[in-house]
Parts: structure tokens; sequence; C-alpha cells
């Protein structure tokens, strides 16, 4: 009987919508495509589309329905970045990454007794400082609702109200829980339970099938429907903010929601074998994916197999010699000088793979003797006359801050050409935990350092580093994939290994997706690898080339959820939604 109910309510919230479009794993499409890591939110941007909007509208609408559908990895508490191309030729790089409020300072968190270590710390006179991982002092400023304004002034043909709708429709008329949203919730439980009762069935976990309902998210969502995306800013929310953080001891103030913007930048560019890279500038991971692929293109990658154990070891060695350069190179331009143009020169590349040992893996605890020196090369200069002017590499100081398999991605592409790769997050599942008129707040704060001469030291209105890059790859000016994930470290090694797989080994996108993955990290001492690689590749990283394999299940959310699109030189676009997080692709009917 209970199945039943389930399928009959699945079938009214399909009519609701009034749309004639449809959703599947995998979706192809003339009139433009959506793939995310929720049917429901698939479907809302592919009604968008439906309805004669461009993918910046539908982008809007599918981060809108994500905050309903995904409340514990991404909503109005979270922040992001998105890369968007223009069927007209323009570009543009979005930073909606939060910002440290502007109380935050080292002295401040000791003055709390609070401390950005995961562990309670002590000092000398047997003071205890405590996490603020998970609670209100642990919020960054928020900047989604700021992304969406952003996006909407630069290429949106539609209004807020419009496409905030069917969300509120979401929130008040409910959703089928599917098995991640049912898993993250169990695990999280005892923390949702202690900060967020509401948010639960009646004090217990949602379980696969329930109906989920957001009722206070439906009623924020339809304030914001009046006021746009600005009163969280300036408004009757700031003013909600300010008061709630300050029964919680946060730190947020709606003066620094007041002085909250989105950056528009335009993408950094690179390329891989004759296609066009377009990525996000620091704060975030556009570099080091870029590095990476500098790397990788002075190999004969596609004279291997994706299950070829050498294969695997380069990549696996490239990715860790560029995730150590990241902890240096990588982090908030507005504080610091950063050598990003060396860091993804093509010359500098040439130095890097120098490292890599064809015959064994560079020894765990020796990783960060490897940072290289980008500095020389921002100004083009070749690899052979910098090494041979070079006396000595500079010492690297790393940091040793977890990150989560959270955050939630998505990629659109319109009738017309528009494309955009969006990556929103709270950073960890439920972030702080902190519950507000149906939302959680981020806890980016714990992406700053405890380590004050890092460059992720901790400054006032400073934005945090993360590993998330959404990324358009184009091919003479028309776009080919749009590509991201989440995944917390493992983001970039997915990331890679997805454009490894569509351009060097010719695999179509949901072959891609379905691949085994492992991850290239300097935080890892093992390979960390997902099932499926054959015993023989297995053995041979491990007894041959000296790694330390850890293999997972197949398929693990832990090595992300990749929501990508293709497109063909005649327009059809296909979508392929994450295999390991229940997700979709959705397009309107033909």
């Amino acid at each position: 009987m209970r199945k039943l109910f389930v399928l009959l309510v699945v079938s009214l919230l399909m009519v609701s919508f009034g749309f004639a479009v449809y959703s599947a794993p995998v979706v192809a499409s003339s009139k433009g495509v959506v793939a995310a890591a929720n049917s429901y939110a698939a479907e809302i941007g592919a009604q968008v589309l439906e309805m004669g909007g461009n993918a910046v509208d539908a982008a809007v609408a599918i981060s809108l329905a994500l905050g309903v559908a995904e409340p514990y990895a991404s909503g109005l508490g979270g922040e992001g970045y998105c890369v968007i191309t223009l069927a007209n030729g323009e570009k543009y790089a979005i930073d909606f990454r939060s910002k440290s409020p502007s109380a935050t300072t080292y002295e401040q968190l000791e003055k709390d007794f609070a401390t950005l270590s995961s562990r309670v710390q002590e000092d000398e006179a047997g003071n205890k400082y405590y996490p603020i991982q998970y609670n209100a002092k642990g919020a960054c400023v928020p900047g989604v609702l700021a992304g969406i304004e952003a996006a909407l002034d630069l290429a949106g043909t539609m209004d807020f109200s419009d496409l905030i709708e069917p969300s509120i429709s979401l929130a008040e008329n409910g959703m089928v829980v599917n098995e991640t949203f049912a898993g993250v919730v169990s695990d999280a439980y005892d923390k949702v339970l202690n900060n967020a009762p509401n948010f639960l069935n009646e004090g217990f976990a949602w379980e696969t099938g329930d109906i989920f309902t957001n009722p206070d998210l439906a009623e924020t969502y339809k304030h914001l429907q009046k006021t746009g995306p600005s009163d969280f800013y300036n408004g009757e929310l700031a003013e909600k903010i300010d008061a709630f953080m300050k029964e919680k001891n946060g730190y947020i103030t709606k003066e620094d929601l007041a002085n909250y913007e989105a950056i528009v930048r335009e993408p950094l560019e690179g390329t891989y074998r004759g296609y066009d890279l377009y990525v996000p500038y620091p704060p975030v991971s556009g570099p080091q994916v870029l590095a990476v692929l500098n790397i990788l293109e002075n190999y004969n990658l596609s004279n291997f197999t994706w299950d070829d154990p050498l294969a695997v070891h380069i990549i696996q060695q490239a990715l860790v010699l560029e995730d150590v350069d990241r902890r240096s190179f990588i982090s908030d331009p507005d504080f610091y000088d950063l050598p990003t143009e060396g860091f993804v020169s093509k010359e500098y590349a040439k130095t890097r793979m120098m490292n890599i040992d064809l015959s064994k893996a560079i020894d765990p605890n020796t990783y960060n003797d490897y940072l290289g020196n980008a500095e020389d090369y921002v100004d083009g200069e070749s690899y052979v006359d910098v090494m041979l002017s070079e006396a000595e590499k500079a010492a690297l100081q790393t940091d040793d801050i977890y990150e989560h398999p959270s955050t939630t991605h998505f990629s659109v592409i319109d009738q017309w050409g528009n494309a955009v790769a969006w990556t929103q997050t709270i950073s960890s599942f439920f972030g702080t935990s902190e519950y507000m008129d149906g939302f959680f707040f981020n806890n980016e704060m714990y992406n700053f350092s405890s380590n004050k001469s890092s460059v992720l030291a901790l400054e006032p209105n400073m934005r945090p580093r993360t590993t998330i890059c959404p990324t358009i790859v184009q091919k003479d000016g028309k776009v080919r994939w749009i590509i991201g994930t989440p995944g917390g470290g493992r983001i970039v090694s997915t990331i890679i290994q997805l454009l490894v797989d569509v351009i060097d080994f010719n695999m179509s996108i949901d072959e891609a997706v379905a691949t085994p993955k492992f991850v290239g990290y300097s935080s890892y001492k093992d390979l960390t690898i997902e099932g499926g690689y054959p015993e023989s590749t297995l053995a041979f990283l491990s007894d041959i080339l000296g790694h330390d394999v850890n293999e997972y299940g197949y398929p693990d959310l832990f090595f992300g959820g990749p929501n990508i699109i293709s497109v063909a030189e005649d327009g059809m676009a296909v979508g392929a939604g994450s295999i390991r997080r229940d997700g979709a692709a959705a397009a309107p009917e033909l």
C-alpha cells in the first residue's frame, strides 16, 4: 500500500510541472540538456528550457531547486563558482565564494576559546579551545543568491520570480526521498538532531521512499519571490540572519551581508590537445586542473587503455605534484599575489613532469619536498633558461585540511549554444548544521588554516580556498563538454580523469562517468582507487610501481558525482547524471 501511495505522489508531482520534459540517467536532445545531481532539479531546469529560457535562466532555477532537493549539499546558506560561455562569444566566471565575516581574526577566536582545528586544543595554561566546524562560528558570509543575481544581470532572460516558482511548489508539495538523501541524513543524524531537529521527519531520519517537504524553505522562497535576491543581503532576511547569528554566537552580521558582492571575472583559459578549456580563477582549482593537463599533454595517453597501470601511475603522480603546488599557489587573489600565469604555463609543466619516475611512485612521505617554482614562469620564460639558473626550490608550508565528499554540480546547455557549468556547496554535508528558515549555513571557515604563515591564514573578508572547478571545453569556438563534480579532495582527480577519458580514450560521457576513478592528492599517502580495475592492474601498481593501493567499492560517492554534457558538431547534446549520487539528465521533449 505504501509503495502505491509513493507512486501516486510521484505521478501527481510530475503532472503538476505541466511541461513536456523528460529525464533519465542519460538524455539526448537538440533543444538543450540539463545534467544535475537530482532528477527533480534536472526536470525543473528542463522546464525553463522548454519555456524558452536560456541556459543561465535554467541554471538559476536548478540552483534554487537543489536547495530543496539536496539541502544537505547546497542552498541559500552556501556559495560556489560558475563558468558561463555564451553563443555570441562572451565568457564569464562568477565567483560567489563565501567570505569570512569582518570580526573573524585569530585573536577573536582565541578570545572566544575557539579553534579552526578539528580537535580540541589546549594551551600551556590549560585553556581549552573548541572547534567551530559545526556551530555558527564556522559560517562564512553566503554567496549563492548574489551569484544568482549576477548571472541573471549578465545573461538572463527571465524574471527571478518566475524561476523560483517551481522550487516553491517542490518545497510545498514534496519530493520522494532517494537513496543518497536518506544515506546522507542517516550518516549525520546525531548532528542534525542536535542542531536542526525541525529538518527531520518527526524526529526520525528521512528514509528512501518518504515524501520530503520543506514548508519553511517554501515560505523563505515566497518572500524572496516578492523582494528579489538582494533581500538576503539588505532586507528583512539580512536582519533575521543577523539576529540568528547573535543568538547562536556566530560572527556574521548584517553589515557583512550588506558588504558582500559576487565577483564577475573572465574565465581562466587553457588548452589540452587542441581543445580550449575555460575554468575558474583562484581561490578555486581552475589553475590546478590546467597545470595537471599541461603535464599529461607531454604523454601519449591515447596509446594506453583506461585501466593500464602505467596510465594510472602517470595521471596519479601528476595529480599529486600539482596538489602540492595548489597548497602554495591558490588562495584569495585579493589577499595574495599569486603566480597563476606561471602555474598554468606549459613550460613550467615540463619541469613538473621531470619529477615523475615511470618505474616507481614518489615516496608519499616526501610529497612536500616536490613543491615547484611557478613564480619564475609568470612571464612565459623557457624551462631550459629557468632551470639552468635556478639554485634551489622554495620551501613548502602545508595545511592539513579535511575535505568533504559534499557539494553539488550541474551542467546546462540550451538550444542556442549558451552553456553553464555551476558548482555550489555548503562545505561539509549540512555545513555547520545551523538551520534557519529551511536552509543550512555553510561551514567554510573550516577551510582556513590554523597556521598563521599559510596562504590560507585567516583574514577578515577573505574567501577560503576549495577544490571546486566547473569547466567548459570548446573546440573551434563551440561547446564540446560541460564538466564538474562534487567530492572535496577528489574533485580535481575526477575532473582530470573525465577529460582524459573523453579526449584521450575517446569514451562517451556515460562511459566516462561510469569508469572507476582514483585519486592523486598529497594528503593521501595511498593510491585510493575505486573498485573495477583488473587485479593485474592493482598488482602492478602495488608490486612493481610501489603504490600503497587502497581499494574502495564500486560505485562510491567518495569519488564524487559528476553531471556532465557533451555536444556533437550537429548541436545534439547528451547529458549524463552521476551514477554515484542518483544524478539525472533532463531535456525538453523533441
